[in-house]
């Protein structure tokens, strides 16, 4: 018995495959059939042998062009000479291989291929045949392209905003699975460090105080399928606290899977810096408010008991002499504790002079030598070419021996203290570094100490009148607040860094001195007029005040020295009586605050009556903005409640004499 014949290769199981069937397979075949002369090598350029309808379709070639042809034409500027290298390579080895090209239509236009690549020996001759298989992938690439470009866009957007994109698993520590590259400037840690929590976790990062109220909002929010936004402190991968503000949504996902998250978080601290700052001065306006409102009354007090004092002395017995020597020292310190409080409340200025930054450091290194345990090192230093500041030099004085107080207070096992000084600029386009700075050229003092530094919780409240961190009796708890408003009247501005445990550095802005102020006096200060108090020649004063003590002690003090008085409780009284006798009258003394017709009213309806009426004015209250009122109502002459009567009597003299104020 013979074996079955299998010689025909279109037999299979017992099925016969027609011959036709291959060809019509191709004729319908999407994707491009070519096949080539085996001659791999590049100076045996291949002849195209056979190519299916497709490749017309794809190509623009009808086979009638190509046959024959080298398959070199569908090449162009684009097409990879590297890939074509490493095509030629494999099928010289006879391996199949897969690549991408980039080909070029008849028309031109490039198409992206994906091809196949295989060695194909015929049976018959033992000749080689290259068979490609190619299919057009240009839209795929197309889309790709697209893809990374989107990408790319993306994380150009990221990188340029100020903050962190995330998405997130809202599981039990919000796994990061995508962190945007903010995330370094944000925490301080790389991106990588937070995906999949290699390093750490978001919520590792989030303060812990802060953990359960993060966690108690977005969990209410996602439950509600709402969008969240919160504000709370995140802690960088050094320490430093930071505020933040995240606005996130839950990405829809399907049934039972685990959400997602998705969102922003920026930085805020320089925002809620400024917003406590402002805050502060809104609470200190108010404070200073209230607190000039007292000053006042309380000058009103002093005034007529220092007066008094001063014209029962002289008629006094020796006994009762020394009762009116305490009194009137009592209500000069009084005055002084009123004065201080308005330092606070107004910033009150004094005189506006050029200040070298090296005398005034000259003073206050004397008065620490003195002072400060030898355990704190002081230094100072000064920059080259530093500017004069305009300023008071008594207030700028107190202004660093406080800080320098406070800095002794945060050493008390020692440590170092210094005071430098150097130019600076506020440019018109940076971010402003405090809700009071304004552009300009400024001296900077910074007074920085190694103590104990300032906790966090607390920075907030150092600024606050009456709050202090020191025992019972050993600080009033106004010493900043009074620096900063002494600072704030110089139109200046005061900001502070600290690190717990690291020290605190105080850094004070003032603006630089004018070529026309006053430079700084040297020698003895100047004294009041000695001798005999000059007396009146029964000339009439008009005394004009709105309290009955301090108005009686005026009109007793100037009788007393030879004027006659009338006296008028507000301004419409003194309204009337000069304009009842306009000539009556040689001089008027009226105050700065009266109910109804003020101080400058009254003064300017005195003026239009009488011109060159010879006016003093006085106020408990002796801000610049009184006697700018004042000035521009034509007075030269002002009185700061409360004064003596020596004080009194030269200036009502000077007023009516029309000498200098």
């Amino acid at each position: 018995m013979g074996q079955a014949e299998t010689s025909n290769p279109q037999e299979l199981s017992g099925t016969t495959l027609p011959p036709d069937v291959i060809g019509a397979s191709l004729e319908q075949f999407n994707d491009i059939v070519m096949v080539t002369e085996g001659k791999a090598l590049p100076d045996l350029d291949p002849k195209v042998l056979f190519v299916n309808p497709a490749f017309e379709r794809i190509t623009g070639y009808p086979p009638e062009e190509i046959l024959g042809r080298s398959p070199g034409f569908l090449r162009g500027p684009g097409t990879s000479v590297a890939e074509l290298k490493r095509i030629e390579a494999a099928l010289a080895a006879r391996r199949p291989i897969r690549a991408e090209l980039l080909n070029y239509r008849k028309d031109g236009s490039a198409f992206w291929i994906e091809i196949e690549a295989t060695v194909v020996t015929s049976p018959a001759t033992g000749a080689d045949f290259f068979v490609f298989i190619e299919r057009d992938v240009t839209e795929r690439k197309r889309a790709e392209a697209t893809h990374r470009e989107q990408e790319r866009a993306t994380a150009a957007l990221f990188s340029n905003l100020p903050g962190m994109a995330y998405r997130c698993l809202d599981d039990e520590h919000w796994t990061m699975e995508f962190v945007s590259a903010g995330c370094r400037d944000l925490t301080g840690y790389e991106p990588e460090a937070l995906v999949r929590n290699r390093d750490t976790s978001y919520e590792e990062v989030i303060d812990p105080e802060d953990r359960k109220g993060v966690r108690d909002i977005v969990s209410r929010a996602v439950e509600r399928g709402d969008a969240f936004e919160l504000t709370y402190r995140i802690r960088m991968k050094g320490g430093q606290l930071k505020w933040v503000w995240e606005r996130g949504r839950t990405v829809p996902g399907p049934p039972g899977a685990v959400r997602r998250l998705e969102g922003f978080i920026t930085d805020i601290t320089e925002r809620k810096l400024l917003e406590s700052q402002l805050l502060q001065n809104q609470r200190l306006e108010s404070i200073g408010t209230l607190a000039g409102g007292i000053a006042h009354d309380l000058n009103n007090v002093f005034a007529p008991i220092m007066m008094a004092g001063d014209l029962l002395s002289d008629k006094a017995d020796a006994e009762s002499a020394q009762l009116l020597d305490v009194i009137a020292a009592s209500a000069k310190r009084g005055a002084e504790l009123v004065r201080q409080i308005l330092l606070f409340a107004r910033g009150m200025e004094g005189p506006r002079i050029a200040v070298s930054p090296a005398s005034l450091f000259n003073e206050v290194r004397t008065f620490l030598d003195s002072t400060l345990p030898k355990s704190i090192r002081v230094g100072f230093q000064i920059a080259p070419n530093v500017a004069s500041i305009a300023g008071d030099p008594v207030q700028l004085h107190q202004v660093l021996l406080s800080l320098a107080v406070n800095a002794r207070d945060a050493m008390p096992t020692g440590g170092k203290l210094s005071i430098s000084a150097s130019n600076a600029e506020v440019p018109a386009t940076a971010p402003r570094p405090h809700p009071d700075a304004v552009p300009g050229t400024f001296v900077r003092i910074d007074v920085a100490d190694t103590g104990c530094g300032i906790p966090d919780i607390l920075k907030g409240q150092i600024f606050d009148p009456f709050f202090t961190t020191k025992g019972v009796g050993r600080g009033s708890g106004l010493g900043l607040s009074t620096a900063r408003s002494i600072v704030k009247a110089h139109c200046g501005f005061i900001t502070f860094i600290s690190s717990e445990g690291s020290g605190t550095t105080f850094s004070i802005f003032l603006p630089t001195s004018d070529i026309g102020l006053t430079p700084p006096a040297h020698g003895e200060p100047s004294r009041a007029p000695s001798g005999p108090l000059p007396r009146g020649k029964g000339e009439s004063i008009l005394v004009v005040d709105d309290e009955e003590s301090v108005r009686h002690i005026m009109r007793s003090t100037l009788e007393n020295f030879g004027f006659r008085t009338v006296g008028a409780a507000d301004g419409a009284e003194a309204v009337s009586l000069l304009r009842a006798s306009p000539a009556l009258f040689q001089a008027a003394l009226v105050d700065m605050q009266m109910p109804g017709l003020d101080g400058s009213k009254t003064i300017l309806a005195l003026r239009h009556i009488r011109p060159d009426l010879p006016i003093v004015a006085a106020s408990g209250m002796a801000t610049q903005e009184n006697k700018e009122a004042a000035a521009m109502s034509g007075v030269r002459h002002f009185l700061d409640k409360p004064f003596s009567v020596e004080t009194l009597i030269r200036t009502v003299h000077a007023a009516m004499a029309k000498a200098p104020a």
